[in-house]
């Protein structure tokens, strides 16, 4: 019987329904759209885009560096690679992510509930760069932590840049990037590592640099046009006579630089 009305009357109530609609798919100047159809009636959801990206400003720091500590360390290849899968990053991780951020060139990317979805940490390095990061990794005790910040030390100097550009005295560093596991395969990435070119250029800094570990990254810089400059299997870094990284995790089996030079800037 219910279904016999529902038969009877479906006709006139989609068609109500769609004349309601159109009298009122004019709210605040921008146009609804509703999709009726005798199976269901669907509302299109907002045309927004699924996220938006901006620089980081300082109320953000500590919710950036917090946000790091899950979606960059918890799948930082260097992290998984020396075996630490799993872990909760320590303290000095998290001061590393503070300070970068607090550099004041970060990008952020948020979801519609302006949540950070994705972060890329810039700073400006120098030729001292390599030398602050083995007087950091001191402060560690003898494990993997200190392995890997030593490893990060060792592939700053790796590619020679400053011989290669002995005019340049600083760089641009794109230093961490990660993406949220539920905004993956939707631009974010490329998103944040092509605004964080374009903020290096608008500063003025002539030289932009990459270290990427993450084979998906490298793949977006190739697809920029970036110039990689270094790279090396993870299995053959050895120091004091140790291979340090023995969990190798496929597809991130090597480390990575790279390069892209700026034009001068216009006076």
């Amino acid at each position: 019987m219910a279904t016999s009305l529902l038969k009877m009357y479906r006709s006139p109530i989609l068609g109500c329904l769609s004349r309601t609609a159109s009298r009122y798919s004019e709210i605040g100047y921008r146009k609804a759209t509703f999709h009726f159809t005798a199976g269901n009636l669907r509302v299109k959801c907002s045309d927004e885009p699924p996220f938006k990206t901006r620089l980081a400003v300082p109320p953000d720091y500590e919710n950036v560096a917090d946000f790091m500590c899950e979606a960059y360390y918890k799948h930082e290849p260097a992290v998984l690679n020396i075996g630490l899968g799993g872990t909760e990053a320590p303290p000095i991780w998290r001061s590393m992510m503070l300070e970068q951020v607090s550099a004041g060139y970060s990008i952020i990317a948020e979801n519609r509930e302006n949540c950070i979805i994705g972060a890329a940490l810039n700073c400006i390095i120098d030729r001292n760069e390599s030398k602050k990061l083995c007087k950091l990794s001191r402060c560690c005790d003898d494990g993997p932590i200190r392995d890997i910040i030593e490893f990060f030390a060792f592939v700053i100097d790796a590619p020679k840049i400053w011989q290669r550009f002995p005019a340049e005295n600083v760089a641009f560093e794109q230093s961490s990037l990660a993406v949220d596991t539920d905004y993956r395969r939707l631009g974010v990435a490329k998103r944040l590592l092509q605004e964080s070119w374009h903020l290096s250029r608008d500063c003025g800094y002539r030289l932009f640099r990459l270290d990427c570990n993450n084979s998906y990254c490298a793949k977006i810089a190739q697809q920029l046009g970036w110039q990689m400059v270094w790279s090396m299997p993870f299995c053959q870094y050895v120091s004091n006579g140790r291979v340090v990284f023995q969990h190798i995790q496929e597809p991130h089996s090597e480390c990575r630089v790279f390069i892209a030079l700026n034009p001068p800037r216009k006076l």
